[in-house]
């Protein structure tokens, strides 16, 4: 067997657990949930660590994160406001034409996004939009059928019509593959802009002590930028490709109103039911912005905060079993029968799996090994080329192994890398946990993409892998030169990424040392103290200058 890390034997054993995961995870050989529980069967038997600290990873603050507002997401879905809210929206425009029916779309998807999960975000549009196509198609079609019934129809109309009506149909077809392209682009983009919209951003948020740096409010500051260019560039990218040049309009008053007409029949007026999951909604959104600040309302005798994200995104999803429903009578606004029926459990074991590696990596050393050989990459970069780079090939990476299976393997030893390196993890964390949505390309790369593709089935012609190809191809290009640019920009204003290493990430680091030693600690950066990373022996460190100090005299006053 092959030892390719002979430092760390345990390090060898985990990469080997971590390489099966990622190729069950690309080829779903088996369910890509149960492959999450993988590194739970395997890393105790190789004595990475033991089945106590590995279960840990599959139930914790972020997974009752994402019930809480995956619970929200299940009741907004259930009373169907969204869906109420694009058709009153469309028919305000009255005879749609695609590119508004597009924009439209996309603004929904972004939008929503941003406040839900954008799974369940994808869940919940797609087949709406899926169905306002087929009856687009239908439309067309009937609309043929009628000018071909007409009298004095000639052998040579008769054949026109059958062109018409193929072209015109071919036309709608175009237009739907170009739709639900731009779904999966705008709900990924959306999910970028919030800690909860993307499972990749949570990952992050489960490394360390990250918890405590990046909070709800600072993330959406920093990533919303890039949220909002990367919206806007799918919609350009989708309208060249799929929009400019159709001449046909897409969707009548008529079968607007039908459509209306059959939610109304379904769901009835507007109702008491789904104005509160609105306010709800909100309400979710607004306590996790104010974290920081409802936090210092409760504290322990030692100053530490009780009150963190998963009360604040929990309490306002039990509110939902309390409050009785004026549409079902007896029942409440959100019943167990309804979560059972909708909920994806399995996103909290393919979460806990990433949890799971990552754990696996700093119990096993796997995480020092790679960060050792990332660490030299980063001594004598410049900043904004070493986010480009990280932004280039986190994304890439993402195409073929996912943007989950990524952010699970490549966030730990970034995380590794930055302390070996002592440089700013979030210099190296930040960019490489957006561009792990940067994936555009194959339909296997995100839950979004897999989703509409599966959906597609229902049309008269489904997607096809060159379809998010040759459009995920140019949009991959663009987001990552012009995000990758904002993305940049923003870590300096919210994060101060090209700060020297901070003292937080030394104290939990077990090879760091903070002494008092002024001199350059960054790139042009002075400081009067500053992190030095401690030798095998504990006798010496090195600081970020490559100077090598006896760390003896420091051990006395170095508040670890």
């Amino acid at each position: 067997i092959l030892q390719p890390i002979q430092q760390y034997p345990e390090a060898n054993a985990m990469l080997g657990i971590t390489l099966l995961c990622g190729f069950f995870w690309v080829f779903e050989v088996i369910p890509i949930y149960i492959t999450a529980l993988a590194p739970l069967a395997l890393m105790p038997f190789f004595q990475v660590t033991s089945s106590e600290i590995a279960a840990q990873s599959y139930w914790n603050s972020i997974q009752m994160l994402l019930i809480g507002t995956y619970l929200v997401d299940i009741a907004l879905e259930e009373v169907a406001l969204p869906r109420r809210v694009t058709l009153k929206l469309l028919l305000h425009f009255g005879v749609v034409q695609p590119g508004v029916l597009l924009f439209c779309f996309m603004m929904l998807c972004w939008v929503l996004s941003m406040f839900c999960n954008n799974i369940a975000v994808t869940l919940m549009v797609t087949p709406f939009a899926i169905s306002l196509m087929n009856a687009a198609e239908e439309q067309a079609r009937d609309e043929t059928a009628a000018q071909s019934e007409l009298p004095q129809a000639s052998d040579s109309d008769a054949s026109d019509d059958d062109v018409h009506e193929n072209a015109t149909a071919a036309e709608v077809q175009r237009f739907a593959d170009g739709l639900l392209l731009a779904i999966a682009y705008s709900t990924t983009a959306g999910g970028m802009a919030t800690l909860t919209g993307s499972i990749t951003n949570e990952v992050i948020y489960g490394i360390g002590t990250l918890q405590e740096i990046i909070t709800y409010g600072k993330w959406i500051r920093y990533a919303l930028p890039v949220s909002l260019v990367t919206v806007i560039l799918a919609f350009i990218v989708v309208y060249i490709r799929y929009v400019r040049g159709l001449q046909l309009k897409l969707l009548s008053h008529q079968v607007l109103q039908m459509e209306y007409d059959d939610l109304v029949n379904e769901k009835g007026l507007m109702s008491r039911d789904e104005k509160i999951v609105g306010a709800i909604q909100i309400i979710q959104f607004v306590l996790l912005m104010l974290r920081p600040q409802i936090g210092t309302l409760t504290k322990s005798p030692y100053g530490t905060m009780l009150i963190g994200d998963p009360t604040i995104a929990c309490l306002p999803a039990v509110l939902l079993f309390f409050i009785p429903s004026a549409v079902r009578q007896g029942q409440a606004l959100l019943t167990w029968r309804t979560v059972h029926e909708k909920f994806d459990f399995g996103l909290l074991l393919l979460i806990g799996g990433g949890f799971a590696i990552s754990c696996g990596f700093t119990q096993s050393g796997l995480n020092m090994a790679l960060g050792e050989g990332i660490a030299g990459l980063t001594e004598s970069a410049n900043p904004y080329t070493l986010n480009l780079v990280i932004i280039m090939v986190a994304s890439f990476c993402s195409q073929v192994f996912s943007a989950i299976g990524t952010a699970t393997t490549a966030l730990p030893a970034l995380y590794s890398a930055s302390q070996n390196s002592l440089h700013n993890p979030l210099a190296l964390l930040l960019p490489a946990t957006l561009a792990c949505s940067f994936a555009f390309i194959l339909p296997t790369a995100t839950p979004a993409n897999v989703i509409v593709l599966a959906k597609s089935q229902d049309l008269s012609r489904s997607l096809r892998i060159r379809d998010f190809f040759c459009t995920g191809f140019p949009l991959t290009l663009l987001v990552i030169a012009f995000g990758g640019l904002v993305c940049y920009i923003t870590g300096e204003l919210v994060f101060e990424t090209s700060a020297p290493f901070p003292k937080w990430a030394c104290d939990e680091g077990v090879s760091c040392l903070w002494v008092g030693v002024p001199g350059e600690a960054a790139q042009n950066v002075y400081a009067t103290s500053q992190a030095c990373v401690l030798d095998s022996n504990q006798t010496t460190c090195m600081l970020w200058n490559r100077t090598v100090i006896n760390a003896l005299p420091f051990y006395g006053s170095a508040e670890r």
